[in-house]
């Protein structure tokens, strides 16, 4: 059976405070607080345990926070090999409305920076020994400091010769470098990071999103798309732009849907549907997510939103 496989190399922990009364100078009232292990490929594995695919996590922790951090990951069932580096594991502040009125705020801390690319090397060695042909392997998020740009499409090429599809959600001179690579299945860039391709910074505005699409599609990426946020996808049928929507009557969270869609293209992808087939099920996924739902209850929205997907 083939198996999803998340790659993060930078992790962190992602703590919640459920708040009301927020006003900077004054004093509110804190409701709720939790802490999650984080980081976007850790978050698209949690997705997918929700909705039941076969997962593994390989990540980056620091050396700190890696008995704790392993500890959390078997509680959720999430599947994972971790490598350590030094130092602690940074921390992100979300703050969510107790009124469920606003769509909460996300604080990222400074990820990791290394010296020495052996922790890479040993992570990548422990993927590229797991990984089988068919099976779906997603590049998520930033790299550490110190890393080059290349360290996405150098992983890439890697898994894909294994006979692996590859999914890569990668930022700024790591979406540039991995353009360079055959055979990715999709990028998920969304309309502020796809500036970070030349065509697209030398587009006009109204034109972006076309000008990423045919660049991607020119990559050989095997669905070429754009995330929109709130409103959808946009992406390449055939030649055409078409658009889709998955409605959400009251948004919670736009925290980590990113990665809540890169797990639900994945689920499209291993459960044999074609390219515009992968675009319903992350929909799905990411909108199930923004309507505030975490595990059973995730995966059971993203099977009810799926028939609720819009194209146009």
């Amino acid at each position: 059976m083939a198996v999803l496989r998340t790659v993060t190399l930078n992790t962190g922990y992602d703590d919640y405070f459920t708040v009301s009364g927020l006003a900077w100078g004054g004093v509110g009232t804190m409701h709720d607080f939790r802490s999650v292990c984080s980081g976007k490929g850790i978050s698209c594995a949690r997705t997918a345990v929700a909705l039941g695919l076969d997962v593994v996590a390989y990540a980056l922790i620091g050396a700190d926070d890696q008995p704790d951090y392993s500890a959390r990951l078997t509680a959720e069932g999430i599947a994972h090999s971790l490598v350590a580096v030094p130092g602690a594991t940074r921390h992100n502040l979300t703050l969510v409305d107790q009124t469920g009125e606003k769509v909460a705020a996300h604080f990222v801390g400074a990820g990791f920076r290394l010296a020495d690319p052996a922790p890479l090397e040993n992570l990548a060695r422990r993927l590229l020994a797991d990984v089988a042909p068919g099976d779906v392997v997603t590049l998520n998020g930033s790299t550490p400091a110190g890393l080059p740009a290349t360290t996405w499409a150098d992983l890439a090429r890697a898994c894909l010769a294994r006979g692996a599809r590859v999914i890569v959600d990668a930022q700024k001179d790591a979406l540039v470098a991995a353009l360079e690579v055959p055979g990715v299945l999709a990028f998920k860039p969304n309309d502020d990071e796809i500036l970070a391709l030349p065509a697209v910074a030398a587009a006009d505005p109204a034109n972006r999103v076309r000008a990423a699409l045919d660049a991607f599609a020119a990559a050989g990426a095997r669905l070429p798309l754009v995330s929109l946020g709130a409103a959808g996808v946009a992406f390449l049928d055939g030649t055409r732009v078409a658009r889709a929507a998955c409605p959400v009557e009251r948004p919670v969270q736009s925290v980590m849907a990113g990665d809540a869609l890169v797990a639900g293209l994945a689920w499209g992808v291993l459960d044999g549907d074609e390219p515009t087939g992968w675009v319903r099920h992350g929909l799905a996924a990411a909108a199930a997510h923004v309507a505030g739902n975490r595990g059973t209850e995730l995966g059971e929205a993203a099977w009810a939103n799926l028939p609720r997907v819009v194209f146009a």
